[in-house]
């Protein structure tokens, strides 16, 4: 039996493609709390305040604090 290494590679690529996506859809919790805790220490760091409206966090910028 001949092997056929173009049928090989575009095997490999679509093992390697589901494996990235699987990564990714399995990590997005963790990235999705690492951005929101950067960007409350952000927040809080040039003197506004995380606020929640309507499940959505969000930065008010306070007395004099400059909009991010």
């Amino acid at each position: 039996m001949k092997v056929s290494y173009s049928v090989v590679a575009i095997v490999s690529v679509v093992a390697l493609t589901l494996g990235s996506a699987s990564y990714r859809v399995s990590t997005a919790p963790d990235r999705h709390r690492l951005r929101l805790a950067s960007a409350r220490a952000t927040c809080i760091a040039s003197g506004g305040e995380w606020i929640t409206v309507e499940r959505e966090q969000t930065c008010r910028p306070g007395n004099g604090a400059k909009k991010l």
